[in-house]
């Protein structure tokens, strides 16, 4: 039986959150996040998928390699829509020493720095999942980002 290969995404038991933080950069250094932020700053946060659509487990570490994330100023997403960004499912950590590498899910990321983000007050953000077969999940439910 052929497995369905869009992943499903479990967001925390809600969906995504949407967190808004007073002054900008976080603890990110320079060379993660790109250049410093300015004002008030929005971050998308989830927790990876665990499962297939059809409830096979998934191993986010070893089959996601990205995320994509969709930028609209309604939220009626569909596949025609083109991802503002993508961020990779993994990251790799230098250690202090510079001899290691670890990685780990990469779990957020920062709205602000999408180059091209529609006008307008209220925008509606979802995202998808990417395998590294390359298949995509459906969209997560818009969240409404008020950039007022």
């Amino acid at each position: 039986m052929k497995r369905h290969a869009a992943m499903r995404m479990l967001l925390g038991g809600l969906a995504a959150t949407l967190l808004l933080a007073g002054c900008g950069g976080g603890g990110d250094t320079a060379e993660s996040q790109g250049p410093a932020l300015s004002g008030p700053v929005s971050v998308l946060a989830w927790t990876p998928p665990t499962t297939y659509n059809d409830n096979v487990a998934l191993e986010p570490e070893r089959d996601l390699e990205y995320y994509e994330i969709y930028v609209r100023t309604d939220p009626n997403f569909t596949d025609d829509d083109q991802p503002l960004a993508q961020v990779a499912a993994v990251a790799g950590t230098v250690s202090p020493d510079g001899l290691t590498v670890s990685r780990s899910l990469v779990r957020e990321f920062t709205l602000e720095l999408i180059p091209l983000l529609p006008t307008g007050g209220t925008l509606y953000v979802s995202m998808r999942a990417v395998g590294i077969d390359h298949q995509k999940s459906g969209f997560m439910a818009p969240l409404t980002w008020d950039r007022s």
